[in-house]
């Protein structure tokens, strides 16, 4: 399971981005996340950016994982669902629950999600 952002475990902070200005903001190499946005996705996928969307539904995971995103960042009612889509089709990404609780790490673990990525990680630009 991946941990990102809990202040035990090192970690490479995520940048968060509204728009294709704010990635020069960011260091090189940085990962950034930012809402399900198919240009700004396209714009980093051209670009060799590493990057995260927060996704709403299945529709936009897919979607998410045609643009090669690297992280797909779910709630806790779309987790499993998504995993299981993943898994299904073999997905390079990795899902992702987006949350501020430790407790969601059991969560995690036993419904077999990718990992966590706790909200302190993410720096916004």
């Amino acid at each position: 399971m991946i941990l990102i952002g809990h202040p035990l475990i090192a970690y490479k902070p995520f940048y968060g981005i509204q728009a294709e200005e704010d990635i020069g903001k960011t260091p090189s190499n940085a990962t950034v996340i930012f809402d399900f946005n198919a240009t700004l996705a396209a714009y980093c996928q051209s670009q060799k950016i590493i990057f995260a969307l927060h996704v709403k539904n299945i529709k936009e995971l897919i979607l998410a994982h045609a643009l090669e995103a690297s992280y797909f960042i779910v709630d806790k009612s779309l987790a499993i669902n998504a995993q299981k889509v993943a898994d299904d089709y073999m997905f390079d990404g990795k899902v992702m629950l987006a949350s501020n609780d430790e407790a969601d790490i059991e969560f995690v673990a036993l419904s077999a999600i990718d990992g966590i990525l706790f909200n302190d990680s993410i720096i916004t630009v």
